[in-house]
């Protein structure tokens, strides 16, 4: 049990170092010569910008909090499975609106601009997918812990002084 909650914090690390790899990569893309040259500064380029630091905090802070509980011996509790769970279905939606803005973009102006935002618009797509699979690793955690659990089955189906019990007629 703990070698697996260990890979499962070295995984989830290991994503997280990627997409904060592919956000300074987007972030470089968005060169403010360019950004302001051929595009006025308007709402698409504010969100890519609060996006990807909206990112680059959590993706620090978290693997922070990874290497704090992997030095304590500690695995996943369940509301930090489910808290990853919700903000990596956020961070799905952003980068989701990101690589929509991306594609926009790219398909509206010039052909040097274009590419760039041809280019932000397929590492978001990366991102996402990297979202999907730190949602993925905690829901199964959930999912495993508390749902497919034998202790937790076997709690609930002891004596019924306390509430329902399958099996028994009411």
């Amino acid at each position: 049990f703990r070698m697996a909650v260990a890979q499962q914090l070295i995984i989830t690390g290991a994503v997280k170092a990627l997409i904060l790899i592919l956000v300074i990569i987007v972030l470089i893309l968005l060169d403010p010569t360019y950004v302001t040259a051929y595009i006025s500064i308007n709402y698409e380029i504010v969100i890519i910008y609060i996006f990807s630091a909206l990112t680059l905090l959590y993706c620090i802070v978290s693997v922070v909090m990874y290497c704090i509980m992997h030095r304590k011996d500690e695995g996943p509790s369940t509301n930090l499975s489910i808290t990853e769970v919700i903000f990596a279905t956020a961070g799905i939606m952003g980068w989701l609106i990101i690589l929509g803005i991306g594609g926009t973009i790219s398909q509206r102006t010039i052909l040097e601009t274009g590419e760039f935002f041809g280019w932000i618009g397929a590492l978001a797509g990366i991102i996402v997918g990297c979202f999907l699979c730190i949602a993925g690793l905690f829901a199964l955690n959930v999912i495993n812990d508390k749902i497919l659990s034998k202790d937790r089955q076997m709690k609930y189906s002891g004596s019924s002084r306390d509430g329902y019990a399958a099996g028994r007629s009411y």
